[in-house]
């Protein structure tokens, strides 16, 4: 017999099934990766789905040297870029071979990776002089697409007065990295300073390893140096810009401060990312509900599913508290809508530990 009855005709015993109080929302990814750029091997503006170093080897082949490439001004950044993300605590990488390492070439890149889960998108070793306004152009696209997404990108040289003269759009959807770091170079056996564009493939293999509520602020970073070491001073009108700069720290090398280019609300990387897993979580809770009936049984059942997903941030601390109603009026039942008003308190990083000390 079906679950729903549409017709008795027949005599006998005729069961339906409601379900609705059994719809949970689904498992939500918040550290996915999506970069582009150039390689040894590979199909153009094809997106590979990539978990290890060894499968970005085999899927790409090795870069070639960064201060001696094959291709004069043209290196395979591609695999470089892979490298650091792993090597840094990135999982799942959407990877995306380009043509070359022109805005035109890297967006067609880009173009190709807006239909997978990618949370977090850079471009293979170019700054934000060159892509920035490129990656954040695609993320406002992706959100309008209903899938959730962070661009990062990196200074252009580690110099404060080309950081303050050179393009850095004010977005919350935007991290801005600098400076670039020092990695092993496998096919020059030694260790290079590479510019912004790679540090900002290291942090977001950093950053796609924490949980939502978790700062990349002061954690430490596996790279073997930095382009640049700024003084307090320096780092300080970089923090003041907006610039998630790097820095040494106990022999380590650190995120100084976990930040985006916004100046309001979503400073923090870690509200942009808690209301960005609220979002992708209220989505999968709610479609299923698309096309049932739209009445007090089964609007309880909505917010029961809600609830869960969001009671479960509570527990996981992205959350410190919510409050969740789901409604109808009549014409709003009419019209085939729901109303549902979500108020969300998230959880802050400690960036600063005031002490006052008393003798006596």
């Amino acid at each position: 017999m079906p679950e729903v009855i549409t017709e008795m005709i027949l005599p006998g015993t005729y069961i339906e099934v409601r379900a609705e109080g059994l719809i949970a929302a689904g498992p939500i990814s918040v550290g996915n990766i999506g970069v582009v750029g150039t390689a040894k091997k590979g199909t153009d503006n094809e997106v590979v789905c990539l978990s290890s170093w060894a499968e970005a080897k085999e899927a790409f082949g090795e870069y070639d040297s960064f201060e001696s490439p094959t291709e004069a001004g043209n290196p395979l950044s591609l695999s470089r870029a892979l490298e650091l993300i792993f090597n840094n605590g990135g999982r799942t990488v959407y990877a995306v071979k380009t043509k070359d390492l022109t805005p035109g070439e890297v967006g067609k890149g880009l173009d190709a990776l807006i239909k997978f889960d990618a949370h977090i998108v850079v471009a293979a070793g170019l700054d934000a002089d060159t892509i920035g306004a490129k990656i954040l152009g695609h993320c406002d696209t992706a959100v309008v697409e209903q899938k959730e997404r962070i661009g990062i990108v990196g200074s252009k040289t580690a110099l404060l007065a080309d950081i303050k003269k050179g393009a850095k759009p004010t977005s919350d959807r935007l991290i801005y990295v600098a400076p670039g770091i020092k990695s092993y170079d496998t096919a020059a056996k030694r260790v290079v300073a590479l510019p912004g564009g790679y540090a900002a493939c290291a942090v977001a293999g950093l950053v796609s390893s924490l949980a939502v509520q978790s700062s990349p602020t002061n954690k430490v970073m596996k790279v073997e140096g930095l382009e640049d070491e700024y003084t307090y001073s320096q780092l300080k009108e970089l923090i003041d810009m907006k610039v998630c700069a790097l820095s040494r720290k106990n022999g380590s090398f650190v995120v100084t401060k976990g930040i985006t280019t916004d100046i309001g609300a979503f400073q923090q990387i870690t509200t942009r990312r808690i209301v960005d897993k609220a979002k992708a979580g209220i989505r999968s809770g709610s479609q299923p509900y698309i096309g049932k009936l739209n009445n007090s049984r089964v609007r309880s059942a909505l917010k029961s599913t809600l609830d869960g997903f969001l009671t479960t941030m509570v527990q996981d601390e992205a959350l410190t508290e919510y409050s969740l109603e789901v409604t109808a009026t009549r014409a709003d039942e009419i019209s085939g809508r729901c109303m549902v008003t979500i108020t969300l308190k998230p959880t802050f990083s400690i960036d600063y530990i005031k002490v006052i000390m008393y003798l006596s």
